[in-house]
């Protein structure tokens, strides 16, 4: 059986066994490789700082009375290694170092000794059998666990965007409600989580993940102004949070303590809270009912088609910008009667019609907002049919929800003064919804 040691080499040992073809790199068990720019960086970042890294494990032979090494694991870390040394790479972003921007020759000296010295750990056996080094790969593979991207991300992007994830991560709302398991706090899906409502915030909604690397680099020296004020309304809509959910509506009772409908609802909440509205010393009994009417009827299999449709894009692509586009233009108007005090035409009113139209009919759940069966102006009786008929809320009403709106003839509208009406959307014209 072979026996493996223990020895340190300076990267100066590796260069050298390299230059004189003595170093054998990716034999044919391992895998390609796959790392990104920012993680070869930091990998200099962590040698320039004189951080350990895991060890390498070498296999030995010895041909015409020289050494040569193959690299059974680690092979990675020694091309990028190497790749630095040509100068194939400078120390751009994520790196903040005072060395930025520098190749391995434009180091100064210090740096570069500094570099050279830096102590590898390595296990080595001498002549090993093909059926021994890949044993020893497998194993060493097998036992380790992989790194999730986040993990990833914490090794390759410190800086700005990285302390203010972590920071908001551990807010104490987050425990309160729910959101997140031990098991997503343990492998930084938490900061993951968060990560991305802060893209969404500077950038507008994003694919899940896609372009989450960007923002740890452009945003790792942060401008601090800018970072305040995102911060900032990251609180806010958590303050705004716990005033719609309040003793009356337990959010971690509802589907908005999901991770995909608390993405979409914490966003529709920013675009408001950026702009200085909030519901605080509100009535929101009305907002209130509407929540609760959506936690009823959002399912695959709802009367509702909208909801049905809500419900799909949660399960179907869930995560892709499109469908999170969607779920916001969905939500927005509904908190919109609350916010603004009022219904625009054109997505808006869909929502609302394509809603009230069934609700008003009852689902199979039989969930019925409000007494739908007289106009409100002309008191004559509406039977069944709902499409020559105007959402209505009366004037001194100060929000504008579905919980408390009316029905309204058509033909009753004109040269009423105490009705504000929501003109009936023509759906070819929206294609949306």
């Amino acid at each position: 059986m072979t026996h493996w040691n223990s020895s340190p080499h300076p990267i100066s040992d590796i260069r050298d066994w390299s230059k004189a073809g003595r170093l054998e790199l990716r034999p044919d068990f391992q895998r390609r490789e796959v790392w990104s720019a920012p993680a070869k960086i930091m990998l200099m970042d962590s040698i320039l700082r004189g951080i350990p890294m895991p060890k390498i494990f070498l296999a030995n032979t010895i041909r015409d009375e020289s050494t040569y090494r193959i690299v059974i694991d680690g092979q990675q870390r020694i091309n990028a290694i190497l790749e630095y040394l040509s100068d194939g790479f400078a120390l751009d972003d994520p790196y903040v170092g005072n060395e930025k921007g520098r190749k391995f020759s434009e180091l100064n000296k210090d740096y570069q000794n500094r570099f050279l010295s830096y102590q590898i750990d390595f296990n080595e056996a001498t002549n090993p059998t093909d059926k021994e080094v890949r044993d020893v790969y497998a194993r060493v593979n097998k036992y380790t666990v992989p790194l999730n991207k986040q993990e990833l991300r914490r090794a390759d992007f410190p800086g700005d965007f990285l302390d203010l994830a972590e920071e908001l991560a551990v807010h104490k709302y987050f425990d309160k409600v729910g959101i997140f398991s031990a098991a997503n706090r343990r492998r930084y899906a938490d900061v993951e989580y968060v990560s991305e409502l802060l893209a969404a915030m500077i950038d507008g909604i994003q694919d899940k993940k896609a372009t989450l690397d960007n923002f740890y680099i452009r945003y790792s020296k942060w401008e601090e102004n800018h970072k305040k004020e995102i911060a900032t309304r990251f609180s806010n809509v958590l303050r705004e949070l716990q005033f719609i959910f309040n003793e009356a509506l337990d959010i971690s009772k509802t589907r908005f303590r999901q991770k995909l409908d608390f993405y979409t609802l914490f966003l529709v909440l920013d675009e408001f809270v950026s702009k200085g509205r909030t519901v605080d010393g509100k009535d929101i009994d009305y907002l209130q009912d509407d929540l609760r009417m959506l936690q009823e009827n959002i399912r695959p299999e709802s009367d509702i088609q909208i909801c049905s449709e809500y419900a799909i894009k949660c399960v179907s692509q869930a995560n892709s910008a499109s469908s999170r586009k969607w779920r916001h233009r969905f939500l927005k108007p509904i908190l919109s009667g609350t916010y603004i005090g009022r219904q625009s035409d054109g997505e808006g009113a869909q929502v609302f019609y394509r809603l009230m139209d069934k609700l008003s009919m009852g689902d199979s759940m039989g969930f019925c907002p409000v007494p739908v069966f007289n106009c409100q102006v002309c008191e004559g009786e509406i039977s069944g049919n709902f499409a020559d008929c105007v959402l209505a809320w009366h004037r001194s009403a100060t929000v504008k929800q579905i919980a408390n709106a009316v029905w309204v003839h058509h033909s009753c509208i004109e040269n009423q003064l105490d009705w504000l009406f929501l003109e009936r959307p023509n759906d070819d014209q929206l294609p949306l919804f």
